[in-house]
């Protein structure tokens, strides 16, 4: 258990590592990506519910930390999506990677609209389509590219923490 929670927390550390840092290089157009929201998915796609809630939450208040306006409106944001995709995650192929990269990408546009409309109501925000058009539909897009590079890392991750779990014991 110390050595899963030893992993976790060092997932959760280098992803807001490379959010604060590398995503600032690999800007495009003026769009950075989203890797805690890559990596809160591609948890949810890996994980049950809770776990995948849980690792939303987590790293939702780690956005939340590293964006500095508001705490908890990314936290909120990725667990209410992260919950249901842990849900139904187990009836998913997910060696194919067309699903981890169309799940990323919807949950892109979910998680920006919902935040970009909690703000337009909070603090008076006017165009919402143009959000959506330049801000929202591009970095879904620069984050469903990530998911090629982000989903095997945290998959081997997991599958190491796996093998951590079992209990040998003798009959």
């Amino acid at each position: 258990m110390k050595k899963k929670i030893l992993y976790l927390t060092l997932l959760i550390y280098t992803a807001c590592l490379m959010q604060s840092t590398v995503s600032d290089y690999i800007e495009i157009a003026g769009i950075k990506p989203n890797l805690l929201l890559v990596v809160a998915i591609s948890i949810a796609l890996i994980r049950k519910d809770m776990e995948a809630a849980f690792m939303g939450l987590t790293l939702g208040l780690a956005m939340d930390v590293l964006v500095g306006r508001t705490l908890g409106w990314y936290a909120l944001c990725l667990f209410l999506i992260c919950f249901p995709i842990g849900l139904i995650n187990q009836k998913l192929y997910k060696e194919n990677p067309l699903i981890p990269i169309s799940f990323v990408f919807f949950s892109s546009i979910a998680v920006e609209t919902l935040y970009y409309m909690i703000n337009f109501f909070l603090r008076g925000y006017q165009d919402i389509a143009f959000m959506f058009t330049r801000i929202i539909i591009p970095e879904s897009i620069y984050n469903a590219a990530m998911t090629l590079i982000v989903y095997p890392v945290v998959l081997i991750v997991y599958r190491k923490l796996d093998k951590f779990d079992h209990v040998h014991t003798r009959l």
